[in-house]
């Protein structure tokens, strides 16, 4: 996953995966049992997942505004670039209410045992929907028999080849 920084007076949408702490002067001790690095490994994920309707990552501030415009929790960038660095590792529930519901993910998606790999699954399927024009593609196939659907997907897999681009993953359940 690419780490790229925003530009000027804008914080990255995902930290550097160097492990160090954004201020280390404010690095907190380790109160949990928990697996310290779940909560910010969920939240690198959904920061590099989860797009605006544009495509592009949301920053630290559009998060922190969009969560206080909807009545949750009053947070700072710092506080949340600790959340997402793993330096702290015990945050207050209401700022992870807050970023649940901005994600739009349950809350038992920062429990360290749940599994997450479908709620992971279903970001990636709407990041994709949400790419110019693959809506339009989908929703041109609906109604068309499988045969039909499956000689599309063989013309977008020629072209991807074409483009030089990698095979498309597939969902499990193409052969419907």
């Amino acid at each position: 996953m690419s780490k790229q920084a925003k530009g000027a007076g804008e914080e990255p949408a995902t930290p550097a995966a160097t492990g160090e702490p954004t201020a280390p002067d404010e690095q907190s001790p380790q109160l949990s049992t928990a697996n310290p690095g779940v909560i910010a490994e969920r939240l690198q994920y959904l920061f590099e997942n989860k797009r605006k309707p544009d495509g592009k990552k949301y920053s630290y501030r559009e998060a922190i505004r969009a969560i206080e415009a909807s009545g949750g929790a009053s947070i700072s960038v710092g506080y949340l670039s600790q959340l997402v660095n793993g330096v702290r590792t015990n945050p207050m529930m209401d700022a992870i209410q807050g970023l649940a519901k901005f994600f739009g993910v349950p809350l038992s998606y920062f429990d360290e045992h749940e599994d997450t790999e479908e709620t992971n699954e279903q970001l990636k399927l709407v990041a994709a929907l949400q790419h110019a024009g693959v809506q339009d593609v989908a929703m041109r196939t609906v109604g068309l028999p499988p045969e039909s659907v499956k000689l599309v997907l063989s013309m977008i897999d020629r072209v991807r080849e074409v483009e030089g681009l990698p095979p498309a993953e597939s969902p499990s359940n193409t052969d419907e």
